[in-house]
């Protein structure tokens, strides 16, 4: 009797603790990664050098330029962390994703800004996606982990993907042949905007859902209509339009038609295009392209690769990024000996046992089985 007393007191404090811990993790919001950490002791010693880990990868200065991809191979009880610094601009949408077999394998994706502690996004408890929307031109870290123990091949993925529709019917990137800042005047202003050339009566479209704010004809765009994202939001330009198909306070979705190619206003002397230009509060114009540029999405490819390789010559140039154009950070001896994190088509993300890490050409490595 007593023991079976004993064991319902210590049920219903269990039962009593993760009721506490639910209702402060409601007010508290702990990260997927912080939820996860409570699995271990910390005097686990795999478990310490995990954190560790995710610590020093935070410190890696390496760059991975849009779209990227990175295949590579996990071994447990290998530890890993990848941190790569990726650039995207006002108005696009970083997706970044990591696909595995077995597909039930856990990452913890969190991406940081310079000098902040917390991250400004992360992806949810097993969800290995998150997706951030710049709402300015910025550099973010992004450090990928495995969970402790984790063994199977992945994929990583990251790209962007603009916030907003194109604003021509049956166009793409390939229209715009007239950029932002390029000079007008003879230098004496710079575009604000970009223009996307397409045969006149070509359908201009609501790139967002919106309310018409202006139309009418006036100035150097001639035949414009001024669309509004929101009581706070952007201003979208049309301008040079043959017509308006619009009216001043009607709410418009996406796709719908504002008005048709032309080349009214001062474009005159000019092919039929569209002038397309967005305005943020006090910040005024800025550059559109990025809002309304489609990028590449990588190929879903999960390949095993090589978990080790040997330098082949002397000096082997390391570098922060995939590329030659990427700075190069040592030049490593033939017949060193480093772990393979991954490779990105002819590129591998490399790492010494001294933790020197970076990316260097196939033609550089000898692969180990």
């Amino acid at each position: 009797m007593k023991n079976l007393c004993t064991c319902l007191l210590l049920a219903l404090l269990a039962v009593s603790c993760k009721q506490i811990q639910q209702a402060t993790d409601v007010i508290t919001q702990p990260t997927p990664r912080e939820v996860y950490e409570r699995r271990f002791d910390e005097t686990n010693i795999a478990y310490q050098e995990w954190v560790a880990m995710y610590q020093s990868s935070q410190q890696d200065s390496l760059e991975a330029p849009l779209p990227f991809s990175l295949s590579g191979q996990l071994q447990a009880p290998n530890i890993k962390a990848f941190a790569y610094d990726v650039l995207i601009q006002q108005g696009e949408r970083l997706f970044v994703t990591v696909v595995s077999k077995p597909d039930s394998l856990q990452f913890f994706l969190d991406a940081f800004r310079k000098d902040q502690k917390d991250p400004v996004v992360y992806s949810e408890e097993n969800n290995n996606t998150f997706t951030y929307l710049a709402e300015r031109t910025d550099t973010l870290k992004v450090v990928i982990q495995p969970e402790l123990y984790a063994s199977g091949n992945f994929q990583l993925q990251m790209y962007t993907q603009p916030s907003y529709a194109f604003p021509v019917a049956g166009a793409d990137n390939r229209n715009v042949q007239s950029f932002w800042g390029a000079a007008r005047d003879g230098g004496r202003r710079s575009h604000e905007g970009i223009d996307i050339f397409a045969a006149r009566g070509t359908p201009v479209v609501a790139a967002i859902d919106g309310r018409v704010s202006s139309t009418g004809k006036r100035g150097l765009g001639g035949k414009q209509v001024w669309l509004r994202d929101g009581l706070f939001g952007a201003s979208l330009y049309y301008a040079h339009l043959d017509s308006i198909a619009v009216r001043n306070g009607m709410r418009v979705k996406v796709g719908d038609t504002l008005g048709f190619v032309g080349n009214s206003g001062n474009a005159r002397t000019t092919a039929p295009h569209l002038h397309f230009g967005i305005y943020k509060g006090y910040s005024g114009a800025v550059n559109p392209y990025p809002f309304v540029a489609q990028q590449k999405i990588p190929e879903q490819n999960i390949k095993s690769v090589e978990t080790a390789a040997r330098i082949g010559r002397n000096n082997a140039e390391l570098r922060t990024g995939p590329s030659t154009k990427f700075n190069q950070i040592a030049g490593l001896r033939q017949r060193d000996t480093v772990a393979v994190y991954g490779q990105t088509e002819n590129w591998y993300h490399i790492k010494l046992q001294d933790s020197v890490g970076g990316f260097m050409h196939r033609s550089l490595l000898e692969l180990l089985p």
